[in-house]
């Protein structure tokens, strides 16, 4: 690989300095054939942050793997070259991929990305991502948050001689601009994930917006850019309602599937024996922190209307019943210490005054601002068993509180057990993490990139050696969403528990039953309130969402509430299944 080498006098126009440039980029050209090179540029993070930015940059590598899968015969894109299962198949096949997407693992035709569950690795081994991240250089951190930096890292990008570019987190609109006019110059598409550009689609002279030969508006503004705006109200219902059922039921051993001696609860971390849930943002955004908060609230008013002060009978593994009533989950938000109403929690307090809200927002993204601005010592003070914090890196600050009592965790955006869980050592205080699907995402919106649809002979790009991926394009659009990019984290029955392994297993199936339903309602819900907190973290609304998704079951008994068949769990059947997960199993999808 030839070493890239920058002349500085190339950067005047944005102002760049030495020591901008070299801090910015690893000296290599971007690894993969002409005409798939994607690059990831950071939002000024580092690219191994166990976060946003490094379940991005995974995303590049696993496109990189599965590049031969896609190859067409022809130009109509009909059908897919095949390669035969023997060594001179897969060195043909492998040519297709970056080479850095297979460091440290043996080729195969199908199923090629990272296996990080075992199922599809040689002899049956877990595939880690830290050998294909050593080799890549299919990334660009930049130095800093500011523009200059910003349009550095977007420089080193091109230079890295990128076919196509992507960017994660809403931290890159103040700037992007630039970028997208140098991009759309080579006809090269940026994708931008968690965050939307504004389009602008051709009319007539009516007024009305023209459809071109594809049935779709005709792009005439950011038509070089595929937008990927995630429903995280769907992740984080989703990862509350695991949670909460989990969380409010009879202590059950998590290694054998009985219940303890006592009459604890799974989730009461404070051992006041009740459960409380709360949540707080970084800086408010409605549509990329706020959201997954209030699906989070949302699914806690949920089990309040539905299951709570429900009798029912429960039988641990070895049959022993219980008859238990669950008693409603507290807002942990919902309270004030100060002002003696901190166990009270119901939600008639659940509001939002605005968008700086101490009570809701620790107002930064730093690492340690949500102890030091007040938001977990106010809601471990509230006696919040149960902490959802949706700021990226203080989700630390959660593992790392010195009340008196260590509170339960939901993650945010990646399945944080693997990144805080595991480096805080508090890998059994994770019950689940609220997800946003960004390598899947990303993945699927590289191939709907309008310049990732070939591999060139040479840089010149005037002849085509292969076609690549298939005819539908997503430029100049934001992306339509699907059911798996907004997940919690949480176990399938078929995993066992075990330290490293979420607590709860997953409740909720957008696919399936009347839950399909939910996958448009709840987001369509949440998008009619205002722009600001003080109009969605308001608990008349969570009533009603709540509400409207009680009515979408069409009078099912919520105690009868099946994931496979309803697309939602109730309280009996994800007993059921939670006690599956205490046998020996094989291993499988999470």
């Amino acid at each position: 690989m030839k070493k890239l080498i920058v002349h500085l006098s190339a950067f005047s126009t944005v102002g760049l300095t030495a020591a901008t440039v070299v801090s910015c980029i690893p000296a290599k050209f971007a690894d993969g054939p002409i005409g798939q090179r994607v690059v990831i540029v950071t939002d000024g993070g580092n690219i191994r942050d166990r976060s946003f930015n490094e379940s991005s940059w995974e995303s590049v590598i696993d496109y990189g793997a599965q590049i031969h899968t896609n190859i067409y015969t022809d130009e109509t894109r009909t059908q897919l070259k095949t390669f035969t299962d023997t060594p001179e198949g897969k060195a043909e096949a492998f040519k297709f991929d970056y080479a850095s997407s297979w460091a440290g693992r043996e080729f195969r035709l199908e199923n090629p990305q990272i296996d990080t569950i075992g199922k599809y690795g040689k002899d049956g081994k877990v595939e880690t991502f830290e050998a294909s991240e050593k080799a890549s250089s299919n990334y660009v951190e930049t130095a800093g948050h500011d523009l200059t930096n910003f349009y550095a890292g977007y420089k080193m990008g091109l230079y890295k001689k990128a076919d196509a570019i992507l960017l994660a987190g809403f931290g890159h609109l103040g700037s992007v601009g630039k970028l997208i006019k140098w991009m759309e110059k080579d006809e090269k598409t940026l994708v931008l994930l968690d965050a939307q550009v504004d389009y602008k689609y051709e009319k007539d002279a009516d007024g009305n917006i023209k459809l071109g030969a594809n049935g779709r508006p005709i792009p005439t503004q950011n038509k070089n850019v595929i937008s990927v705006q995630y429903d995280s109200e769907l992740s984080g219902f989703n990862a509350a309602w695991d949670t909460a059922l989990w969380a409010n039921m009879p202590e059950i051993d998590m290694t054998t599937g009985k219940w303890t001696e006592g009459n604890k609860l799974n989730g009461d971390a404070n051992g006041d024996g009740e459960i409380s849930m709360g949540t707080f943002g970084g800086i408010s955004s409605k549509f990329s922190v706020d959201n997954s908060m209030w699906g989070y609230l949302l699914a806690i008013e949920l089990f309040n209307q539905t299951i709570a002060g429900q009798e029912f009978e429960l039988k641990d593994s070895d049959d022993k019943v219980k008859n238990f009533k669950p008693k409603k989950i507290k807002f942990g938000n919902a309270g004030n210490a100060k002002e003696g109403d901190a166990r009270e929690g119901t939600i008639d307090k659940v509001k939002a005054i605005n968008n700086s809200d101490g009570n809701w927002f620790s107002n930064s993204f730093g690492y340690g601002d949500a102890n030091r601005n007040g938001i977990i010592p106010y809601l471990t003070g509230n006696g919040t068993d149960i902490i959802m914090g949706v700021a990226g890196p203080q989700t630390n600050d959660i593992a790392e509180t010195d009340a008196s009592y260590k509170p339960f965790i939901v993650g945010i955006d990646t399945d944080q057990i693997k990144s805080v869980g595991s480096d805080k050592n508090a890998q059994d205080r994770f019950i689940t993490s609220s997800t946003k699907g960004l390598a899947q995402a990303a993945i699927d919106s590289f191939k709907k990139s309008k310049s990732l649809k070939y591999i060139y002979e040479d840089e010149t790009k005037t002849k085509i050696s292969h076609y690549v991926n298939g005819k539908e394009t997503d430029d100049g659009y934001l992306a339509v969403q699907k059911p798996t990019w907004t997940v919690s984290s949480s176990r399938n029955p078929n995993v066992k528990w075990k330290t490293g392994e979420n607590k709860a297993i997953n409740a909720v199936d957008y696919n399936k039953g009347f839950a399909k339903e939910l996958f448009t309602k709840i987001p369509a819900f949440y998008k009619s309130l205002g722009e600001k907190p003080q109009y969605y973290i308001q608990g008349s609304e969570l009533k009603k969402a709540a509400e409207l998704i009680i009515q979408t079951a069409k009078g099912l008994d919520p105690k009868d509430w099946k994931i496979d068949v309803n697309g939602i769990d109730g309280y009996n059947n994800y007993l059921v299944r939670l006690l599956q997960s205490f046998k020996e199993t094989t291993k499988g999808d999470k």
